[in-house]
């Protein structure tokens, strides 16, 4: 503020209605403004005396006066442009009303025929919600369904892992138990191929002699073959032919057997009372032989021949079984007979004719168990 204007602060007369309340107010005010430059004391004057509440008697200075009235005009002439600007927007409502025409009662109307819209509009929304709260409500039952689905689904889909898995191991189980039948039946396809008969009892040719189980048979004059080992093979002969006898079903009729290694016995069954011959030799080779050993080989080819003759009635298409026909006590080969007997015989002879009785006994065996493996032995 200038200085010339401490004169408008001193020279402020204030009004009756405020001289009490308002002093302190107006004199503080005062002071603020004598404090800001004196450019803005126009200003903020002016300002204070603009928004007075209660009339005021100032006294200004020229230079506040001037500034004062400069900024009214100022304040006058945007007021007057904004009057102007409010009095061309009136005339141009005025204007677009008498062009316009007001209609109240289609005024009315639209506004009944919003409401009904209205009334429309909140019906559907009323449905629509009410439609909504269903749909969440089938939503929730769906979801709970398909919950207990999902739930039921994994259990089922454990249950399906566990059969599964189950499935694998009765899998492998039939495919050990096919690969144990596969070697069963292999086994026992190689097993009934086998002759046990042939296997036991291994009747062979060695040089001169025939050989049952590797004991000769017989015996040479350049080559004496011990009675232990002649005895031995008798034994094995005398079993072997009545497991024959046994396998197909013979009862010897007038002889019996009975295989004791060694020491087996054949007895004669015709007369009164059985007649018992060891199949057994001991000595040496007498021309007039040892009449029960001779006695006993005669019962044991005669026990032999019945079998043959069951085994003509089993193999009825085959004729000639044995390799070499029997006749009696003798043996024919290409129509050369040879005694069993000692008595009168040669070693040669003699061993000749043992030679070929364990080859027909050889045959027998092969014959044998083609007929008792379709019986089920």
């Amino acid at each position: 503020m200038d200085p010339a204007c401490s004169v408008c602060q001193a020279s402020i007369d204030y009004h009756e209605s405020i001289r009490d309340e308002k002093q302190n107010i107006l004199l503080q005010a005062l002071k603020v403004v004598s404090g800001t430059d004196s450019r803005n004391h126009a200003f903020n004057l002016l300002d204070m005396l603009c928004h007075s509440e209660s009339p005021l008697q100032i006294p200004l200075c020229k230079d506040c006066a001037t500034r004062a009235c400069s900024d009214m005009r100022k304040q006058l002439s945007e007021l007057e442009s904004e009057c102007i600007k409010y009095d061309e927007a009136l005339r141009d409502l005025i204007a677009k009303r008498n062009i316009a025409a007001y209609d109240a009662d289609s005024m009315k109307r639209k506004l009944q025929q919003l409401c009904i819209e209205e009334q429309e509009l909140q019906d559907e929304l009323t449905q629509l919600e009410e439609q909504e709260r269903k749909i969440n409500n089938d939503v929730r039952e769906l979801s709970k369904t398909a919950n207990e689905f999902n739930e039921e689904g994994d259990a089922l889909y454990k249950k399906l892992r566990c059969n599964h898995r189950k499935l694998i191991e009765c899998s492998e189980d039939a495919a050990s138990l096919n690969t144990q039948a596969k070697y069963i039946n292999e086994s026992l396809s190689t097993l009934t191929s086998i002759n046990v008969l042939d296997m036991t009892f291994f009747i062979w040719v060695q040089d001169n002699y025939g050989t049952i189980n590797g004991l000769r048979l017989g015996r040479l004059p350049h080559e004496v073959v011990e009675w232990n080992e002649i005895n031995a093979a008798f034994g094995q002969v005398c079993l072997l032919v009545q497991i024959l006898a046994d396998r197909i079903g013979v009862v010897f009729t007038d002889y019996e057997l009975d295989p004791r290694g060694n020491n087996s016995f054949v007895r004669r069954l015709s007369g009164t009372k059985p007649t018992e011959y060891p199949l057994s030799g001991q000595g040496g080779w007498k021309p007039f032989g040892q009449i029960q050993l001779d006695h006993a080989i005669v019962g044991l080819v005669n026990c032999f021949c019945q079998i043959e003759t069951k085994l003509k009635e089993l193999h009825k298409n085959n004729k000639d079984l044995l390799m070499y026909r029997m006749d009696g006590d003798r043996i024919i080969e290409n129509e050369s007979p040879y005694r069993i007997k000692m008595q009168f015989n040669s070693e040669e002879r003699w061993t000749k004719a043992m030679k070929l009785f364990l080859l027909n006994l050889k045959r027998a065996i092969g014959l044998v168990p083609a007929i008792t493996g379709k019986a089920g032995d």
